[in-house]
């Protein structure tokens, strides 16, 4: 977000449809530039699949072929990803889309968060698992044929859907962007190539599912989402925050003891390391908890700032009540109640100014152009690195 202070609605809900892609080559920069590749083509994956073959054709790679899920409902994108080949560098890129807005089968996809036995021994999300499983046949294909490296890459939904495609084919090198966690430690015991793991500050993906249900995961979710509102001002405003962030924790206590009947004891984790992108762009490998705290604060704090005073209104009540709804109806695996739930959070959170602004940085902070700006500066850049 260091070039733009704002996120605008369509970089976040349509991200192929702000191109163009590609303004520069692999060949622009010096060093390696296989993430900023990544990256873009994890955004380009959101476009149509003819937009898709003329792109990559652009900067000389070969589509081998679009990725298909089944479809319970209709959808604007006709391909759940795509599979490329880079023949100059001898490479194989498994692309895998993220989740676009409106699609009930990609909701579907986020909202099965009961964990599943997904492969003997390994534990994962029970909605990401059955759509990689839909995905996974022509992969073998395409994997097995000579090549000097395989890629597995994806934004959101997409990069849960490249971390398991990492641990089917442990050959593959895994990078993604803003990625949910997808299952336990047991899926990523069979890696054996490198993991770049992009986080973009706020981001709030790369939180949820949270760890566990027990209620000091949830609330620490909850607790992220009250700080984009900032401090109250005066003593009704007060006096409403605490009563919210109360029965915010009356919630996550709810929560946690529903997931403890339903035995949902297993702890989801990311694979790593994490690759930390702070406010600023700069990239820290395995940053302090504490740290990264302190900028996403610092962050909310400049965003809000940026709007010019006209961020979240303060009302978070509404915020909470959503994200207590679809905790609430996810374990008791009621999918139209989750569903109304997701879309009021969603709501909540992804609303607009009068200029097209996302107002919630935590959602601003997700748009998949923000990953390929950093990861092309990076790329002109090799040696920015904040720590």
């Amino acid at each position: 977000m260091a070039n733009d202070p704002a996120t605008r609605t369509r970089e976040l809900f349509q991200p192929a449809a702000e191109g163009p892609f590609f303004e520069w080559s692999p060949d622009d920069f010096a060093g390696d530039a296989t993430d900023a590749v990544c990256a873009e083509l994890s955004r380009l994956a959101y476009a149509p699949l003819a937009r898709i073959e003329v792109e990559v054709g652009r900067v000389g790679f070969e589509l081998l072929g679009p990725l298909r899920s089944k479809r319970l409902f209709p959808a604007q994108a006709d391909t759940d990803g795509f599979v490329c080949r880079d023949r100059r560098r001898d490479t194989v890129i498994a692309v895998f889309r993220g989740t676009e807005t409106g699609n009930f089968d990609d909701l579907l996809s986020n909202l099965l968060v009961d964990p599943v036995e997904w492969r003997p021994g390994m534990t994962a999300h029970r909605g990401f698992a059955a759509t990689f499983d839909e995905l996974r046949g022509p992969l073998d294909r395409w994997f097995a044929a000579p090549a000097a490296r395989r890629l597995a890459t994806g934004h959101s939904l997409g990069g849960a859907l490249a971390t398991l495609c990492s641990a089917d084919f442990p050959e593959a090198e895994l990078v993604t962007f803003g990625a949910p966690r997808v299952g336990t430690e047991s899926v990523f015991f069979r890696q054996r190539q490198p993991v770049r793991r992009y986080v973009h500050c706020c981001d709030l993906v790369p939180r949820v599912p949270p760890p566990s249900f027990a209620a000091a995961d949830v609330q620490e979710i909850a607790d992220g989402l009250l700080d984009n509102f900032g401090e109250p001002e005066g003593w009704l405003a007060v006096a409403t925050q605490t009563a919210i962030r109360q029965t915010a924790r009356l919630a996550a206590g709810s929560m946690a003891r529903m997931a403890e009947l339903r035995g949902w004891g297993h702890r989801f984790v990311h694979p790593r390391p994490l690759l930390y992108l702070d406010r600023r762009g700069a990239l820290h490998t395995e940053p302090a908890d504490e740290a990264v705290a302190d900028d996403q604060r610092q962050a909310r704090r400049e965003y809000r700032e940026s709007l010019g005073g006209q961020g979240p209104s303060g009302d978070s009540g509404a915020v909470l009540e959503a994200l207590a709804a679809l905790s609430a109806a996810l374990l008791r695996a009621d999918r139209t109640a989750a569903g109304r739930a997701r879309e009021t959070l969603f709501r909540e959170l992804a609303r607009s100014d009068s200029l097209g602004r996302v107002v919630v940085r935590d959602l601003a902070d997700h748009a998949a152009i923000h990953y390929v700006r950093a990861l092309e500066d990076r790329a002109r850049s090799p040696h920015r690195l904040g720590g």
